[in-house]
């Protein structure tokens, strides 16, 4: 059995003790205010972000993880493994991708790069499901052919406070950004083949909050079992009363609650909520969750 270490990036927001008590080795990318450049889960920590995000005349700009800092990572850890995978942000939303498959160009050993084509929980359920993959004796291969098949059928759904934040970082079209905010619209958002779109235009966020809602149900209903993240920036009351009620309501539901940190917020703005949810294998699900 290969010895398989596992890489990703800060985009995946994992916390702190899950990569420690993992064993992820987790490459940041940075979110840059006028004043400094700051690594994110580095430098800056998620409510230091959005406390500054609050108070800055100018929104931040974010970058992504150079070459040389994924050689460093890869070098270390191809010392006393035999291969390393890596799942990352959408290649449609950063270069990062880019950077971790020169790397791989540039080391001496077998490193494999997977394009997660989405952010944030839609990177963390299925690392982990990886990691537990190869924990059961799954090869290089089988796991890369499952986080291929996952995102395929990942479903996500978010709902911001404004479309400011988006349009001005470039990550959707100016229109949709002014339409909305004349019109007091809430726009529910989706990933489509790794790119933001909407997915939908409601009145209010309790209804539009409905909507993701219903959306989830029509998955949830047929009683598969579901991973699901309910994600937030600055809104944790709310996503765990989620979290809570989802995993209450139906049996087959293995709920998480996850922050949204710097660089992703840096282009949603604080006030989002969003469910990224995909169909798992049970067995998987039981081993990590213990139900």
């Amino acid at each position: 059995m290969k010895r398989i270490a596992f890489v990703t990036d800060s985009t995946a927001y994992l916390t702190d003790e899950q990569a420690s008590a993992l064993g992820i080795s987790v490459v940041p990318l940075s979110v840059i205010f006028p004043d400094a450049s700051y690594r994110e889960g580095v430098d800056i920590s998620h409510k230091e972000f959005y406390e500054k995000l609050h108070h800055s005349s100018s929104l931040p700009t974010t970058s992504q993880p150079s070459p040389g800092e994924f050689v460093s990572v890869f070098e270390k850890l191809l010392a006393n493994h035999d291969v390393v995978m890596c799942l990352l942000l959408s290649n449609a939303l950063s270069g990062t991708l880019r950077s971790a498959e020169t790397a791989a160009s540039m080391v001496k050993g077998d490193v494999i790069v997977v394009d997660s084509k989405i952010a944030s929980y839609g990177i963390a359920g299925p690392l982990l499901d990886g990691m537990t993959m190869a924990k059961q004796g799954a090869s290089p291969e089988q796991i890369k052919a499952y986080w291929e098949e996952k995102r395929e059928v990942m479903h996500s759904r978010f709902l911001v406070d404004t479309l400011e934040y988006l349009h001005k970082g470039g990550r959707i079209g100016g229109a949709a950004a002014v339409f909305g905010a004349l019109l007091q619209i809430k726009p529910i958002l989706t990933v489509i083949d790794g790119k933001i779109e909407l997915h939908d235009k409601v009145r209010t966020h309790k209804r539009a909050l409905d909507r993701i809602l219903a959306d989830f149900d029509a998955h949830a209903s047929q009683g598969r079992p579901i991973r699901l993240g309910v994600v937030h920036a600055e809104r944790q009351e709310d996503a765990q009363t989620l979290v809570n009620e989802l995993t209450s309501k139906y049996s087959s539901v293995y709920a998480e609650l996850a922050e949204l940190g710097p660089v992703v917020g840096a282009h949603t703005g604080p006030g989002l909520l969003a469910f990224v949810w995909y169909e798992a294998d049970p067995e998987l699900l039981k081993a990590q969750f213990g139900r």
